[in-house]
């Protein structure tokens, strides 16, 4: 008789495929011992059983029991070959279909051309299953009472702390603080990237061929993102995935249910702050190409829209050089970068090097932030003593959502004041400097753009026909 051998394990953390080597040699002892025939060997490794992923090798299996090429499978045991009701009963309707033996190497042999085979199949299937449920119910509840009590439940090493996630390891967590310092004051998270990797501080989780793995833009933001820096514990429900829309970092935002075992890296109002600015719209859809001084900055002095950059073409064995044009019409406003940059610069130096600069930095409308975590402490709390209550039956469910409601609506709002206390002045650096045009010029152009942003409107007036010079009054100034 021709058989086929299917080997699967669910976690493979580190690779090497030993569970399923230790299948192989027992399935194929088996084999001998029967006297059957070895066609085909199909695994699937580090893949679930439980869920809806398809599973190549599985498919192999019923593709060879259903074709005739083979007329029975070995496997470890039921639970390796299916924990599921969609494919056991697949696996039962080839089976009767092609009268399919099953042997296991931990069990008797199973002939599905019978009633009794079949039976006996589904009864361990459903066992199967039953095991898995009672699991998942386990870990739901051990998951939410961990993150009532702000523990760490496993998972990877997060960047900034020791494995244990409770311990800080110095070098990363300044690299981390150093990151949301940088973020809100204008740097990108490309410029993150590279200032981590220029560290000598790669990712936590390593290439598959154990090399270090650098940080990218895109391996930067979930760090910022994360909740944990701001010793935060965060808990994931299915009601809370599904809310989000499937994404499990949308989820993480919303899910944020009180302090963390874990010491916070930065304050929470500038994790907050981070968050709002990582999850703009106008951030995540940049425009392309690299951005000039004054793009989206700038405004026209005839319409008020916003300038773009471009480039003059070359004339006269002139080069080409790079210009300021209104966005909304092209015979509004055309001029040279170059002289407007360099005045721009010049502007920003005069200021911040006169004595009151430091004037700049006051800000009278800063909130209470330790009244506002005060409060948004509060709230969680209150929010926890309700669903309490809900569960052992003092609340209904509509008695709690009310209540649940106010707090939530009020929750947010305090959330985002933490938010707007969180962003940082990014006049600091160049206020206390000694040197601010050596400081400005330090500057990489994402920062300086925040600067412009923060201390003024620039207008861009036309230069006049025929005019070869620059003109300061053609642009205007207003300092806000």
């Amino acid at each position: 008789m021709n058989t086929v051998i299917y080997l699967r394990q669910s976690v493979d953390r580190t690779g090497d495929e030993l569970a399923v080597q230790r299948q192989q040699t027992d399935a194929r002892r088996l084999a001998r011992q029967r006297g059957w025939t070895v066609a085909a060997e199909y695994t699937d490794n580090d893949i679930s059983a439980a869920g809806k992923r398809t599973r190549p090798g599985f498919e192999a299996v019923l593709a060879a029991l259903d074709s005739g090429a083979a007329q029975a499978v070995i496997a470890w045991d039921m639970s390796r070959l299916t924990r599921n009701a969609r494919d056991r009963l697949r696996l039962l309707e080839v089976g009767r279909r092609r009268e399919v033996v099953v042997s296991f190497v931990r069990g008797s042999d199973l002939d599905l051309g019978t009633p009794a085979g079949r039976l006996t199949a589904d009864i361990l299937g459903s066992v199967a299953q039953h095991e898995i449920d009672q699991k998942a119910d386990r870990q739901r509840a051990a998951a939410a009472q961990a993150a009532a009590q702000g523990r760490r439940i496993g998972g990877r090493r997060p960047f900034g702390y020791a494995q244990d996630g409770l311990a800080i390891n110095d070098d990363e967590a300044g690299a981390v603080r150093d990151g949301y310092t940088a973020l809100l004051s204008g740097a990108s998270l490309g410029s993150i990237a590279r200032d981590w990797n220029g560290r000598g501080l790669p990712t936590p989780q390593a290439r598959r061929d154990g090399t270090p793995s650098p940080w990218t833009a895109q391996t930067v933001r979930p760090v910022l993102l994360n909740p944990r820096y701001a010793g935060l514990r965060a808990h994931v429900t299915e009601k809370a995935l599904e809310a989000a829309g499937g994404n499990p970092r949308a989820a993480r935002l919303r899910s944020v249910v009180g302090t963390a075992a874990w010491p916070a890296l930065v304050p929470e109002e500038t994790w907050r702050a981070a968050v709002d600015l990582l999850t703009d719209d106008d951030r995540m859809n940049p425009p392309r190409g690299g951005r000039a001084l004054l793009t989206g900055l700038a405004l026209c002095g005839v319409c008020d829209a916003t300038v773009h950059a471009g480039a003059a073409p070359a004339r006269g064995g002139r080069q080409e050089r790079r210009t300021y044009r209104c966005s909304a019409s092209y015979g509004h406003v055309g001029r040279a970068a170059l002289p407007v940059e360099a005045y721009i610069r010049d502007v920003i130096v005069a200021r911040l090097s006169r004595s009151d600069a430091r004037d700049l930095l006051v800000d009278h409308n800063r909130p209470d932030v330790d009244a506002l975590r005060t409060e948004l402490s509060t709230l969680r709390t209150r929010r926890k003593s309700i669903l309490a209550l809900v569960a052992d039956g003092t609340f209904t469910e509509n008695e709690a959502r009310a209540q649940v409601t106010v707090l939530t609506r009020r929750t947010a709002e305090v959330e985002a004041a933490l938010s707007d206390a969180g962003r940082v002045n990014v006049l600091g650096p160049l206020v206390d400097a000694a040197d601010p045009a050596a400081a400005w010029d330090a500057l990489d152009i994402e920062r300086q753009r925040a600067v412009i942003d923060a201390l003024m409107t620039v207008r861009l007036l036309p230069p006049g026909r025929g005019t070869r010079t620059f003109r300061p009054e053609s642009v205007v100034i207003t300092w806000r």
